[in-house]
């Protein structure tokens, strides 16, 4: 059963039984008020009535009442409808007179007199036959010893009662199908958002995670539901797309890294197949044979090398962070670079100590990683200039050169692991493609940033977090 029919039926139940309730609160309470009225009559009459009764068959009021000659009323002269039934009975129990009520030509049941008792009254007993109730009271003290049983029907009661019952019970109904129907939009509306809810959640089940629940209103429970639902399947969407590429990166990394060792290890074990088959008889084809060999073993000792490194890299706490000046560290790295090739000199520019929180041995490789790329990619006699300063609460190094720039399609790939700028990824370098991505993940473990642009030459940026100044 839906939750919305189950609310519906919930409220009309509930509001079924407030009805019910009232509809006996009020029954009982026009019970007790007419059966009250009619006790007042009933008391008021046996009050006046007490020690002035004239006997049986006469009323008193009428003819007979103090003259005893004055002969009783005739039954045919009493009223057509009468209010009350009155009953004389002697002291032994014997009936002496009996007035019905209603009329005369279809007088009530008699009320069942032995019910009650002299002196006893009102009280409620029902008639002979047991087809109506009377309220009834005696009264005693007449010129002729017995009791007068004067017993109202409780006709008019049971009518007011049952037309007052008939009037709530149409009413109700009436309030039933309205509260019924108001409640069925009230709730259908309130329970939109949740039917988009569902919706969007089986969308999602099906697989499309960029479905939304539109119009969540923060004001209300359902609507800080959907919000929140909204930025759930965001992270979730993003943690999905994240979990995409790193396995499109993985499955890359994989397919270059195949490639890259396919060849030296193609070329290994080429060479030994011809030791084997006594292809190599010549000396010096041996020689040639076993530089080869060295040199593809030191390419893949040198592939490997730097993939544990970028593997160490993912992890965390793979670095050894202390408060370094960074000017030192990128000077160690200048003077390496310059007992390697003087033609391209590099000019550092920041005298000043700056102080930032880094690994100074990942650091010295990063800058010395940047000036291997201009001694590759550059012409002989480029210049490079080092520029070192603070952004805000950042240590900026800038690497410019001169040279030719990178290719435009290139500067967004630099980074990306086995790329390399030149279509034909020549090997004469004998690069891996992986020295910028290890470069940028050193980086990016500190928490900094490595950019490139091109400015007359090619312009490498690196942001580092500085070192808290000390007390």
């Amino acid at each position: 059963m839906a939750l919305r029919t189950k609310l519906v039926l919930s409220f009309s139940v509930l509001l079924l039984l407030v009805i019910t309730g009232f509809g006996i609160v009020a029954s009982r309470s026009v019970d007790t008020i007419l059966i009250d009225q009619i006790d007042k009559l009933l008391v008021g009459f046996r009050d006046r009535a007490s020690g002035f009764i004239p006997g049986p068959g006469v009323r008193p009021g009428e003819p007979g009442d103090n003259d005893p000659d004055q002969s009783t009323a005739d039954e045919d002269e009493l009223p057509v409808r009468r209010d009350a039934a009155e009953i004389w009975i002697s002291e032994t129990g014997e009936v002496l007179s009996v007035r019905a009520s209603g009329f005369v030509d279809d007088p009530d049941p008699l009320p069942d007199v032995s019910l009650i008792a002299p002196g006893e009254g009102p009280v409620t007993i029902p008639s002979v036959d047991g087809s109506l109730e009377y309220r009834a009271t005696t009264i005693e003290g007449g010129r002729i010893p017995g009791t007068l049983v004067v017993a109202v029907p409780l006709t008019d009661v049971a009518e007011a009662n049952t037309s007052m019952l008939v009037v709530l019970a149409l009413t109700g109904l009436g309030v039933l199908l309205i509260g019924g129907t108001a409640t069925w939009f009230m709730v259908d509306r309130s329970m939109r958002p949740v039917a988009e809810m569902v919706d969007t959640a089986e969308a999602i089940a099906a697989g499309d995670l960029t479905r939304r629940i539109e119009g969540a209103d923060p004001n209300t429970e359902i609507g800080r539901l959907g919000v929140s639902l909204n930025d759930m399947m965001l992270t979730i969407e993003t943690a999905v797309e994240h979990e995409r590429e790193g396995q499109e990166t993985l499955r890359r990394f994989v397919a270059d890294a195949s490639h890259e060792l396919r060849t030296p290890i193609a070329a290994v074990s080429g060479y030994a197949q011809l030791h084997d088959q006594g292809g190599l008889q010549d000396p010096d084809a041996e020689e040639r044979a076993w530089q080869r060999i060295g040199a593809e073993s030191r390419r893949m000792g040198n592939l490997v090398e730097d993939l544990l490194a970028l593997a160490r890299l993912d992890q965390p706490g793979s670095l050894d962070i202390a408060n370094s000046d960074i000017i030192t560290i990128i000077r160690d790295a200048v003077d390496d670079h310059e007992a390697i090739d003087q033609e391209r000199r590099v000019t550092v520019v920041g005298d000043e100590a700056v102080h930032a929180m880094v690994d100074s041995e990942r650091l010295h490789q990063v800058v010395s990683s940047l000036l291997s790329n201009v001694r590759t990619h550059t012409p002989p006699g480029t210049a490079v200039e080092i520029r070192v300063d603070t952004v805000e609460d950042r240590a900026r190094v800038v690497v410019k050169d001169d040279g030719p720039g990178l290719p435009a399609d290139a500067l967004d790939h630099v980074f990306e692991r086995f790329y390399r700028a030149d279509d034909s990824r020549s090997r004469k370098s004998g690069g891996s493609g992986l020295g910028l991505a290890i470069a940028d993940a050193i980086v990016d473990a500190h928490g900094g940033s490595l950019s490139v642009e091109n400015d007359s030459g090619a312009v490498f940026t690196i942001t580092l977090p500085l070192a808290a100044p000390s007390s």
